[in-house]
């Protein structure tokens, strides 16, 4: 197994620093709609639960955009170059 994790430790490629970066934005937005849904129920005003709930759903349009674009990156649909 060992064998197998070799050359693991190097700089990323700048494919692998935007999948990763994509993956990270994507999973904050994941945590800020649990905690946002969480407070909404939390007995706010009528109109501060709505508020919540419509950024809520904003913040999952674009988790699941920036999912998409990190697909793509995967799949090696989308390259991004780095300086040499």
């Amino acid at each position: 197994m060992e064998e197998l994790i070799q050359g693991l430790d190097g700089p990323r490629t700048a494919q692998q620093a935007l999948f990763y970066d994509l993956e990270d934005a994507a999973a904050v937005i994941g945590w800020s709609v649990v905690e946002l849904t969480a407070m909404a129920a939390a007995g706010r005003t009528p109109n501060e639960a709505a508020a919540l709930i419509k950024i809520c759903a904003l913040l999952t349009a674009q988790q699941e955009k920036i999912s998409g674009y990190a697909g793509e990156v995967k799949e090696q649909r989308v390259v991004r170059y780095s300086a040499i």
